[in-house]
């Protein structure tokens, strides 16, 4: 099986000059179809710079990346907008929804930005069936829960069929009944839309989902280890 996305020796600098610091240091990972993917490690380990990079928002200083069938490192940024809009799905701790719309309004205006072809209300509703939200598509933001608005930003996230969802602290903002929902939820886009997820976290409580787990310290990968039972990755944070 081939990876759906793949970074080979990923090196990004950020600042300039005497503040000039090296944030990725020939990092390299895969997303496999069908996984769901967790990346831990502390705070400034460079979690957030890897993923604004796989998702065609930075550009790296060295290395390589590939999302399905297309390089995307050396695309200049209407190329990269392109790669992004057509195969990357985002989810973030704040849903970024947009408070004067109401959900499906929300994910309607996902598929907008995509440029996705046919009818968008379908399309949407059909992503809110998806995350069991289809009796709160008239609802304005104001009026969800936090998983709710979560559900709602996951069902943004697959508009338009996207290869790969990357996922920022998703878990962060809700409490653990609703945070082991929105995992299970992912889990199960991963598995049954053969998706590759990628879910940067601080939260133990998901380990339990991740069918593969890399940490990240200084810059570096420090540990990569793959789900045989529930025991295995937690064993692996722990090493």
């Amino acid at each position: 099986m081939e990876p759906i996305l793949e970074a080979s020796n990923i090196v990004k600098f950020l600042g300039a000059g005497a503040a000039e610091v090296k944030a990725l240091k020939g990092v390299s990972l895969e997303l496999m179809p069908g996984e769901l993917t967790l990346l831990m490690g502390p705070s400034g380990s460079g979690k957030t710079t890897l993923l604004s990079i796989l998702g065609c928002i930075l550009t790296p200083n060295e290395g390589t990346l590939r999302i399905g069938a297309q390089k995307a490192t050396g695309l200049n940024s209407e190329g990269l907008a392109n790669l992004r809009r057509k195969h990357v799905g985002f989810v973030f701790q704040s849903y970024n929804l947009v408070p004067t719309l109401t959900a499906q309004e929300n994910v309607m205006l996902a598929l907008e930005l995509r440029g996705t072809p046919g009818d968008a209300p379908a399309q949407a509703a059909e992503a809110l069936r998806q995350v069991g939200l289809s009796h709160r598509a008239s609802a304005f933001p104001s009026k969800l829960s936090g998983g709710e608005k979560q559900r709602v930003a996951i069902a943004r996230s697959l508009a338009g069929s996207p290869s790969v969802i990357l996922a920022d602290e998703p878990t962060a903002a809700l409490d653990s009944e609703n945070g082991k929902g929105v995992m299970a939820l992912l889990s199960e886009v991963a598995k049954d839309k053969g998706r590759g997820i990628l879910v940067v976290t601080h939260d133990h409580r998901t380990l339990s989902y991740a069918d593969r787990l890399i940490r990240i310290e200084d810059g570096r990968i420090v540990g990569r280890a793959r789900r045989r039972n529930k025991a295995g990755v937690a064993a692996a944070v722990a090493a």
